[in-house]
């Protein structure tokens, strides 16, 4: 399995599983599709919000195969990115009414794979660091709450 199909195979199980760490009560959660950054704005549904919350998580994996069988994946990757990212963001929501996420633009600089988690604002990043060798799996939010 390539690079990108590694990380597309993540994205696409790290969405079922995003919607059920979030279990958002008191909040409606919305999807802005259009690239953005840190600090950029919504303007929609008569509300201005200003995209301030950025959650980023790093994994390094000495062998990352071995943890990409279907029984293993869950527990060794797509949670140990997952649940840092929904803590902060059921943290952030508590006592708000909106929740906004929005798809994060490339960067300058940008290396690796890459694959975004639709529907949520979530980008998993898979890099190999050179000097130790490690394989890095990277998880980074972008959002805002009013």
């Amino acid at each position: 399995m390539t690079a990108q199909e590694t990380v597309d195979y993540f994205a696409q199980l790290a969405r079922p599983r995003v919607g059920a760490l979030l279990r958002l009560s008191t909040a409606t959660h919305l999807y802005d599709p259009v690239p953005g950054a840190l600090n950029s704005q919504f303007t929609g549904g008569g509300v201005t919000l200003l995209y301030d919350r950025w959650k980023r998580g790093v994994q390094p994996y000495k062998d990352l195969q071995r943890f990409v069988s279907e029984e293993r994946v869950m527990q060794s990757v797509i949670d140990p990115g997952l649940l840092p990212i929904a803590k902060a963001i059921s943290a952030d929501v508590r006592g708000s009414r909106l929740l906004v996420t929005r798809r994060i633009a490339a960067k300058k600089g940008d290396i690796g794979a890459v694959a975004h988690v639709e529907g949520y604002g979530i980008r998993v990043v898979l890099t190999l660091d050179e000097d130790s060798g490690d394989t890095l799996v990277a998880w980074e939010c972008l959002y805002g709450v009013a």
